[in-house]
């Protein structure tokens, strides 16, 4: 029986398929059933991503919203090996909630399989694949220093083709973070009719995770965005160039700040003071 046949699907308590087989050509997403959500007890879901030319390779990249049950990975976790099937050279194993590492397979397949048991379950996973390009390695960093700067691959070069990059700044309780673009050159379109509506290399921004929270806005050309303030928590920026033109590509800062308190949320507390206390009338002697 092929690999393809016999490979297992598994369904959550709602019916949703999970597992299954999947061609990297066209870069998609694989979550745990029900993500963001708690997932289901009792699954054992498994996928195989195959790259269609022998040269191709499949890269994994993990949304770093990541929550399984830990105890050393004995009853929830997710298991990624460098083959196409559960036999194959163990690349990690992994739960808890740090989210992985890139990934790269070393040929032209990738076995997953995502194991939970009867108890204590977490938001899951979300990881997103793709045929691996020159560059993409630097194309998915997560930011969580004070401040910092982020740059397109390649920078201050020319940025390569074909690349769907995500950067994401994740802030501490009770902090901003502002971005502030230094460079811009992104390749423009000729015909476009509105800011934001660019066809070819563009730059998105969300506050919030790539196509989950509200996008701030569209950017490409060579005028520099404007300062971008986030106070959710996380900052997303999602880099698609295509495979023509290649220009520069960008530069930025960020920095986090504490949340400003203002007077209006501040409770008004009220103590006993000799000089507040109210006396009564006593009687003339």
């Amino acid at each position: 029986m092929s690999l393809y046949l016999s490979l297992s699907l598994s369904f959550s308590l709602s019916g949703e398929v999970c597992g299954g087989t999947l061609d990297a050509s066209d870069a998609g997403y694989i979550t745990s059933p029900g993500y963001p959500l708690e997932y289901p007890p009792h699954q054992n879901c498994q996928w195989v991503i195959t790259a269609p030319e022998p040269s191709q390779r499949i890269v994994l990249n993990f949304n770093p919203h990541f929550e399984l049950e830990r105890l050393d990975c004995r009853y929830d976790f997710i298991e990624i090996r460098d083959g196409g099937s559960d036999s194959a050279e163990l690349l990690g194993k992994h739960c808890s909630n740090i989210a992985p590492p890139a990934i790269i397979s070393s040929g032209t397949a990738l076995h997953i399989k995502f194991v939970s048991d009867y108890a204590h379950q977490g938001a899951g996973f979300s990881l997103r694949y793709e045929i691996f390009k020159t560059g993409s390695e630097f194309c998915f960093r997560n930011f969580t220093s004070p401040s910092g700067v982020i740059e397109s691959p390649g920078f201050p070069d020319k940025y390569p083709h074909n690349l769907e990059c995500s950067y994401i700044i994740i802030t501490p309780p009770h902090m901003d973070v502002t971005l502030t673009f230094l460079t811009f050159d992104l390749e423009n379109d000729p015909l476009l009719s509105g800011e934001g509506d660019c066809k070819y290399d563009w730059l998105d921004v969300w506050d919030g995770l790539p196509q989950v929270g509200p996008l701030i806005g569209r950017y490409c050309g060579t005028k520099i965005p404007p300062e971008i303030k986030s106070s959710s928590g996380l900052l997303s920026l999602s880099f698609h160039t295509d495979m023509a033109v290649a220009k520069d590509g960008f530069s930025a800062r960020y920095n986090m700040t504490h949340k400003e308190v203002s007077d209006s949320n501040v409770p008004l507390i009220f103590t006993s003071s000799p000089l507040c206390r109210s006396s009564s009338p006593t009687a003339a002697s």
